[in-house]
């Protein structure tokens, strides 16, 4: 590779283009714009994490069971500006995206000071098929990646140009992260090991306004640990229960942990290539040909990016050693790739390098893909072999699903005179039904009382089912039931009865009841009682 020189007379077709700051901001523009418009005229219904996310929004605090406040605010703040509409609940997603492509914009032109290479930054940010899909879907990755890239951006221009008091906006922009995210604090230790790495080849920087910048960051952890300090510490529970250690919330969960396999392991490296696409071979290459070929400057900016990526890659290759992990939970590492993979592709291409050329290519194909992924996804669902993969049935069917729901609740209603409720075993079920069925009802979760983890319908007092005044509001009441096996429920009623699936059921082993009289659940024995699945 590093033997074909650069031709000084060669152009390329996308350098006028790229040269225009306008350019860039066209790119960005044009791509909010592509996303907006998917919104609104998205078939696709809400999935369940950006349901249970709404479902947040509907009861403001200052924190909540799994994560912080920061993605319940900001669907607040846009349902209240728009309606409770699927647009509106995924709106901030598409707007994260862009507020995440200008950072890695500016950050890229100020270390490279090349205004092609920030074009190719923004094509990359929104090249990389995981920050492509989450800024389709309102989750917290699309708002925690943004925050991770701004805090990075004011990191690196603090490291590597002596703008001291950008320490300041790297603490902000922890604080703000971590209202989504609690792994953005991993930053923190990224940001350490860079300047650790670096210590010989910039000049020194300040630890009183690094020192600065961390109580600034601190500030990110008031609101989460006074409401943790009001609930038992329940968010660390819970996260000890992904790690499968003492402590964790998953003592309650029938089954337990599986034991450990070294699939986790390879799983974990073939998600972050899947998640990442090219973006890891290109970081790669632009860290080994950087010092064989480039400027001081050049050298600096590239191995500094690539330090601050590898802290949290190798935390959650070390975690894959205990507990399976999810693609999304590293994802953010590959923000900081992005300017030196900028680079090595102007570079490459330049050289008529015929592999990073390549990768190049399909980051370009990955953006372009994913933009259309979502809009023909409904065909890809028909094609054999590939149908399977599809998860429509994640996005697709609750309108349908939640009218049978209603005609159940109609039908209780006429044949017992009372206000019949829905309870479902899973908490994304419940916050789906409770978005799509008239009016909004309360729905509640019976996880944490048939053996399954504690949601956060256990925290609130008007949806938990061991809190006496909602079991009061409750007892006696008839209830349509959704999910698990018939011994789940048959407690905690006089009478069930087994209705099949409801219309649109999402789950393969989908199972629906009708009960009577409800009493409340007593204590819950993971006992294999005859039944239907």
């Amino acid at each position: 590779m590093g033997a074909v020189p650069p031709d000084p007379d060669r152009t390329l077709w996308w350098d006028p283009i790229a040269r225009r700051a306008s350019m860039v901001w066209a790119l960005i523009i044009a791509l909010l714009a592509v996303r907006v418009v998917w919104q609104l005229v998205s078939p696709y219904t809400l999935i369940e994490d950006e349901a249970h996310y709404w479902e947040w929004s509907r009861h403001l605090a200052w924190s909540y069971y799994s994560k912080g406040p920061g993605v319940a605010w900001v669907i607040w703040a846009s349902t209240q500006a728009l309606g409770s509409t699927e647009f509106a609940v995924r709106l901030p997603a598409a707007i994260a995206t862009a507020l995440g492509t200008v950072a890695v914009v500016r950050t890229t032109r100020v270390l490279f000071e090349d205004r092609r290479l920030a074009f190719i930054s923004a094509v990359l940010y929104n090249g990389i098929p995981g920050f492509a899909v989450a800024a389709m879907l309102m989750t917290i990755d699309a708002p925690y990646i943004a925050c991770w890239a701004w805090a990075s951006h004011f990191a690196l221009v603090a490291m590597l140009r002596g703008r001291q008091r950008a320490w300041l906006g790297f603490g902000a922009m922890v604080a703000i992260g971590f209202l989504f995210k609690y792994t953005i604090l991993l930053l923190i230790p990224s940001v350490l090991f860079a300047l650790w790495v670096t210590r010989n080849k910039r000049a020194r920087v300040s630890g009183v306004w690094i020192s600065l910048g961390l109580l600034v960051a601190l500030v990110g952890l008031i609101p989460v640990g006074i409401w943790n300090a009001q609930h038992d510490w329940v968010t660390v529970r819970h996260l000890l229960g992904h790690l499968g250690v003492a402590g964790g919330d998953t003592a309650n969960s029938a089954g337990g942990h599986e034991p450990w396999t070294i699939v986790w392991l390879f799983e974990y490296i073939g998600l972050q290539i899947l998640v990442g696409g090219p973006i890891l071979g290109l970081g790669l290459f632009a860290w080994y040909y950087a010092r064989k070929r480039a400027e001081s400057h050049t050298v600096l900016a590239v191995n500094t990016c690539v330090a601050m990526a590898l802290p949290l890659l190798v935390f959650y290759l070390l975690v894959s050693l205990k507990a399976q992990t999810e693609g999304n939970w590293a994802m953010a590492a590959f923000v900081t790739l992005i300017p030196p993979a900028a680079w090595i592709v102007r570079d490459g291409v330049m050289r008529a390098n015929h592999l990073i050329r390549f990768l190049w290519g399909v980051a370009v194909f990955g953006l372009v893909t994913v933009l259309l992924l979502f809009p023909g996804a409904p065909k890809l669902a028909r094609v054999p072999g590939i149908g399977p993969l599809v998860p429509m049935y994640r996005m697709t069917g609750m309108h349908e699903h939640a009218a049978d729901a209603q005609r159940q609740l109609d039908q209780l209603r006429e044949k017992t005179g009372r206000e019949p409720f829905v309870i479902t075993n899973h908490y994304g079920r419940a916050s789906l039904l409770a978005f799509y069925l008239p009016g909004h009802p309360t729905v509640y979760c019976s996880s944490a009382h048939i053996g399954g983890r504690k949601t956060q319908y256990d925290i609130w007092d008007r949806t938990d089912l061991s809190d006496t005044g909602t079991l009061e509001s409750l007892l006696g009441r008839p209830a349509l039931m959704l999910g698990g096996p018939e011994h789940h429920w048959s407690p905690a009623f006089d009478s069930i009865e087994f209705i099949g699936k409801l219309e649109n059921e999402p789950k393969e082993q989908g199972t629906s009841y009708i009960g009577l009289g409800f009493r409340g659940f007593g204590a819950w024995e993971p006992l294999e009682k005859p039944g239907r699945p």
